[in-house]
């Protein structure tokens, strides 16, 4: 089950950050508009400095990489926007990178989270019917002094029940974080890569001119050493 990035929400709305990562592969997702645009899948995201230094991180519930240091995600999925092309050389999967980043939020549609919320809505209203039927059958069998106000009593502990579930509820949000607008995009660290095989340049004005076709080609590039 996928985990909130809660250190990123701890960002959200801040200064942007410098994040340290290792690059994957590129590929395309569709947006809203129906578009395919280019995205970046990075793993083993860290908090670091402006000098690539990590900062440590101790909260028990923080991911970790494979080694057991703390992160702030196993993976981010990032838009490849005009900054990538200043790289002064095309990446491969397990080349590292650091670069400064704003956190964005954005909507989730999650089975178990939706079935969380509902269940707790659907206790509340099981309570909130026994507090009116434990109210009713003492009504029946005995006389109250002043009906009118257990009556208003009794609607108000209700009030209270779905009040709290709505509470509980919110807690339980449909959101996620993730990172926008990267820039001051560095190498960190460059795999060894076979002789036979060539990295290449990013290439911007390509990009503009050829747009899919030109990242496509990015994207089936990035994934060539994998075969090999």
């Amino acid at each position: 089950m996928a985990r909130q990035r809660f250190r990123l929400k701890e960002l959200f709305q801040k200064e942007p950050q410098y994040y340290h990562a290792t690059f994957d592969h590129i590929t395309h997702k569709i947006n809203a508009q129906k578009k395919k645009i280019p995205v970046v899948l990075l793993t083993d995201v860290y908090l670091v400095n402006d000098l690539d230094k990590k900062i440590r991180l101790v909260n028990s519930n923080d991911f970790k990489d494979k080694k057991g240091r703390h992160i702030v995600a196993d993976y981010l999925w990032v838009k490849l926007t005009k900054p990538w092309f200043s790289l002064p050389t095309q990446l491969v999967p397990g080349d590292e990178i650091f670069f400064q980043a704003s956190v964005e939020q954005y909507r989730i549609v999650r089975s178990d989270l939706l079935k969380k919320r509902d269940d707790i809505w659907q206790q509340a209203v099981k309570e909130r019917d026994q507090v009116y039927k434990r109210w009713a059958k003492y009504t029946e069998t005995h006389k109250r002094k002043n009906f009118q106000l257990s009556l208003d009593k009794m609607k108000a502990k209700q009030a209270a029940i779905l009040k709290q579930a709505k509470q509980e509820q919110a807690q339980i949000e449909l959101v996620d974080y993730s990172l926008n607008k990267l820039s001051k995009i560095k190498i960190a660290k460059l795999v060894n890569v076979p002789q036979d095989f060539e990295r290449g340049n990013y290439n911007y004005n390509w990009y503009k001119r050829q747009g899919y076709k030109y990242s496509a080609w990015l994207a089936a590039h990035s994934m060539e050493l994998l075969k090999k």
